[in-house]
């Protein structure tokens, strides 16, 4: 009785632990060659949706593995050869701004991840968000908050460049953003 119940809890232990990692635990990665981009773990950005979509679809679509292109330390994905062509041809333009990381999160000097279907773009630039919340935040004195994130980027990559990366805790709203 002893045995089975000391296996059912080894068990039960295991499947948590297992859970943890597949379901909540949040990834670590390592920002190398001077780039800082926010990665799946097949080394693809975006979660894979085609970043060129964003401007020529006003949409986000997801990208596949048969349609490729490698761009400052990240593999893009494609809906098509044609988007993978465009994006080949001037990546800066299509590129997400601030590794793909959440806008937001950055403005407030933080790493997040994003969620592909909150986005925008502005001024020509991709900019692509965590959760709704992050969007409205964002949103609310946009310039400033571009600004903001545009002061902090270059800050953020140079602390964690050549070290393990892992996205900081959710911001708490401040009684000013509410």
């Amino acid at each position: 009785m002893k045995k089975i119940l000391l296996f059912s809890i080894v068990v039960i232990a295991g499947l948590a632990i297992a859970a943890y990692f597949l379901f909540f635990k949040e990834p670590v990665f390592k920002a190398t060659n001077g780039y800082l981009v926010n990665l799946n773990n097949k080394g693809v950005i975006i979660e894979g949706y085609d970043p060129v979509a964003y401007f020529t679809d006003n949409k986000p679509l997801k990208g596949s593995e048969q349609f490729t292109a490698n761009y400052e330390g990240a593999t893009y994905w494609f809906a098509s050869a044609e988007h993978a062509e465009l994006f080949k041809k001037d990546p800066k333009k299509y590129a997400p701004q601030y590794g793909a990381f959440c806008g937001y999160a950055v403005s407030i000097g933080k790493l997040r991840p994003v969620d592909p279907l909150i986005y925008q773009i502005e001024d020509g630039r991709l900019i692509l968000q965590h959760t709704q919340e992050a969007y409205d935040l964002f949103n609310k004195d946009l310039k400033e908050s571009t600004a903001k994130a545009d002061t902090n980027w270059p800050v953020i990559v140079s602390d964690h460049v050549g070290k393990p990366v892992q996205y900081d805790k959710p911001a708490q709203p401040t009684a000013s953003s509410r």
